[in-house]
């Protein structure tokens, strides 16, 4: 009888499979993770547009996210602790709809609070005759223009320094026809608050912005959640075709 003997080139085999494994599968895994924390966070902004009346590009925006690296086999979906053009930063006011509790002062919130203006454990909302803009926030120009006539050295975003009139600006006193901003002092009969008295020729006052007491929030945003429902359904589809691709590359 004749016969041939065949072996398996195990040694030759487990080389090929260690570099595979050494090589290719945590190249695999980050473009997994990295396709897959996008998404989650797109399927995050999606959720602050259902939870929020309203919410603006701001807000949005301030979701983000951090790739993985072959080195560092994590990829996360972060509400963003930095300013951007001036702005209060997302997590400040996405924290509390995201864990409860109450929200951070707003930057002139604060500086109304140094100057006794605003008192503790109050925060600023607008007043019923106050102009919203389509997202329902004071505009940012208005609130400018407020603080400004109050003579405070506020820096919102597209702010400058305190009204100047030698630039022209009309000044904040009584009597002016341009109006006058003003806080009623403690014990006054007008509610806590910024008020507006009109100038000729109609001479009326009301309110602006009306200081409340600050209350806290209960949970609106199911942030871990959305994240968590997302990679469980993604990620493994993302992980086969991220191998696939992974394996073409190889050597």
């Amino acid at each position: 009888m004749l016969s041939a003997t065949l072996t398996f080139p195990l040694a030759e085999f487990d080389q090929v499979t260690f570099d595979i494994e050494r090589k290719q599968l945590p190249y695999a895994l980050m473009l997994a993770l990295n396709d897959t924390v996008k998404g989650a966070r797109k399927a995050v902004q999606k959720e602050i547009s259902k939870s929020f009346d309203r919410p603006t590009p701001y807000a949005r925006r301030g979701v983000v996210y951090e790739k993985a690296s072959k080195t560092d086999l994590e990829a996360r979906v972060v509400i963003s602790g930095h300013k951007s053009n001036g702005g209060l930063p997302a997590a400040y006011f996405l924290g509390p709809q995201v864990d409860g509790g109450k929200r951070t002062l707003k930057a002139f919130e604060v500086q109304l609070s140094r100057l006794g203006m605003l008192p503790t454990g109050h925060v600023v909302v607008p007043a019923e005759r106050v102009k919203l803009d389509r997202y329902g926030n004071v505009s940012q120009g208005q609130l400018n223009r407020i603080m400004s006539r109050l003579q405070i050295d506020y820096r919102g975003a597209g702010a400058t320094r305190v009204a100047s009139t030698r630039r022209g600006r009309a000044k904040n006193t009584r009597g002016s026809r341009s109006g006058f901003y003003f806080v009623p002092r403690p014990g006054s009969h007008l509610a806590p608050g910024v008020w507006f008295e009109a100038g000729f020729p109609k001479r009326a006052i009301y309110p602006v912005l009306m200081f409340v007491k600050q209350g806290a929030y209960a949970k609106r945003l199911p942030f871990d959640e959305t994240v968590a429902k997302y990679t469980a359904a993604n990620l493994p589809k993302n992980f086969d075709r991220s191998w696939l691709r992974a394996m073409r590359t190889a050597r």
